[in-house]
């Protein structure tokens, strides 16, 4: 049943082009009293509303049913393999994602599902094939949620949200909806989030990950995009507790939380075992034209982990991330925007101390800060310091543009290239890993209900990877086109 809903959504996109260019009749709007045959055809004959075409609009959906989804389509190049467990030569991959959800709602209760679709093609056959792209006939979420007005004070709201479930928070650097990867974490477990007028804020969960099935160890099943379905396992525990307040001083916003994870080996699937508790805060301006903007956000973890998947001693955990950014937006219709980035993310400083110091992003995402992950992902929060410069504008109408240019250097000189593997112990290779040079293209389409997207992003390998790796550089470039309906 779940591929029969999904199926016809790729045959939907004629219907989406057509629609634009000859526009159906629309029905009469609601309270329109038609009085006689020449009220009808007038009212039929009435230009279409404004705005891209959806089925929910489609299908003429009632007031307590909303229908929705995305469809897209990204093919991927990679001149020079970088990653240690790569053999040399190029790599390509054609990914497709299909997404459908579904509400039935009243004023107090609503019932919502999700379904996703996530394949991939063309990828090499002596390369290892993953869950981050490939999740196949999935129920990404299923859930029950209740809304609550007047909780504890006179103009607060509440929503309560129970089953499977995807979760965006604060900054997105540790829980977060997946964007760019094809595939998109998930949640089983309960969610509470209180909101009042004053602009305060307060998020509670306790969840079991999702773990996407078939596992990296099964390629015979990615590479064939077989249906497994997902699975969530009691030993695997995510919490925590979120809060925020707008304008705790003039135009500053203001973020606390707390979450902890337990992670253990499940089933036939190997993780690095940790259980790790991350505080920090976030504060913030906010981008406005004419106006200067800035953001500051620390996090600080501890407690017990393993270094990698094959590791069996439980090592004292001791880590730290800072972010700090800020620039300014023209008031101009370009809408041109500076901005400067630094980031730092600890590594582990001696690998025979009994220690970790590695951090953990937990499910965060690194796309919106070190660029394309898919098949490139070349760095992550973890054992780097970056500083960065960012312009992003609009040329041409609305062509949306930005150009990224970040060095990358270890944090720990004896801890890896998280993403690669490669890791000099002693310390004796350098500290500078690689430049990269991104841009990023996009266009809206068909009224905003299509977008365009084309970019690259140009590795320049530096000291620590020409001593460690082959030295070659590497450029990643990427076609994407997104459809919602």
């Amino acid at each position: 049943m779940l591929l029969a809903l999904l199926i016809p959504a790729p045959l939907l996109l004629p219907a989406i082009a057509s629609s634009q260019e000859a526009p159906a009749p629309q029905a009469p709007e609601e309270g329109l009293v038609v009085q006689s045959s020449e009220d009808l055809k007038l009212a039929l004959e009435a230009p279409a509303k404004e705005g891209p075409w959806t089925l929910q609009d489609a299908v003429g959906a009632p007031d307590w049913f909303e229908v929705s989804g995305q469809f897209r389509a990204r093919f991927e190049s990679l001149s020079e393999r970088f990653k240690s467990i790569q053999d040399d030569g190029s790599g390509q991959i054609f990914v497709l994602r299909t997404l459908l959800a579904m509400t039935l709602k009243d004023e107090f209760l609503s019932l919502t599902t999700e379904l996703e679709d996530s394949r991939a093609y063309g990828y090499p056959d002596d390369e290892l094939l993953s869950t981050g792209q490939v999740n196949a006939v999935e129920l990404l979420q299923a859930y029950v949620a209740a809304n609550f007005t007047d909780t504890f004070t006179g103009d607060d709201e509440m929503r309560v949200k129970v089953g499977r479930q995807t979760m965006d928070m604060g900054s997105r650097r540790f829980v977060a909806r997946n964007r760019y990867r094809n595939t998109i974490n998930t949640f089983l477990g309960a969610n509470a989030r209180w909101e009042s007028k004053a602009g305060s804020a307060v998020e509670a969960f306790f969840t079991h990950p999702t773990v996407r099935l078939p596992g990296t160890g099964d390629q015979a099943a990615l590479r064939s995009n077989e249906i497994q379905f997902d699975k969530e396992y009691a030993e695997n525990k995510f919490w925590g507790l979120f809060g925020s307040h707008e304008e705790v001083v003039e135009n500053v916003n203001a973020e606390l939380y707390y979450y902890g994870l337990d992670r253990a080996d499940v089933f036939n699937l190997a993780v690095a075992d940790r259980e790790l508790h991350t505080f920090g805060s976030r504060w913030y301006r906010p981008t406005a034209a004419g106006e200067p903007f800035w953001e500051i956000e620390y996090a600080y973890q501890f407690g017990q982990s393993r270094t990698n998947k094959s590791a069996t001693e439980d090592l004292d955990h001791s880590a730290y991330l800072l972010h700090v950014s800020g620039g300014y937006m023209f008031d101009h219709s370009s809408q041109l925007k500076v901005e400067g980035l630094f980031d730092i993310a600890t590594g582990d400083s001696n690998p025979d101390d009994g220690r970790n110091n590695r951090f953990d992003s937990l499910f965060g995402v690194p796309r919106f800060e070190f660029g394309p992950t898919g098949i490139f992902r070349s760095f992550t929060r973890a054992n780097i310091i970056s500083p960065g410069l960012r312009l992003t504008g609009k040329v041409a109408g609305d062509w949306q543009v930005q150009l990224t240019q970040r060095p990358y250097y270890l944090e720990s000189k004896t801890d890896s290239w998280t993403t690669t593997g490669f890791r000099d112990p002693d310390g004796l290779s350098g500290r500078h890993v690689a430049d990269v040079t991104e841009l990023r293209v996009r266009k809206p389409l068909l009224d905003g209900g299509a977008r365009f997207e084309v970019g690259s992003a140009y590795l320049a390998m530096k000291e620590f990877a020409e001593n460690l790796g082959d030295g070659n550089d590497s450029l990643y470039t990427y076609v994407q086109l997104a459809f919602r309906f």
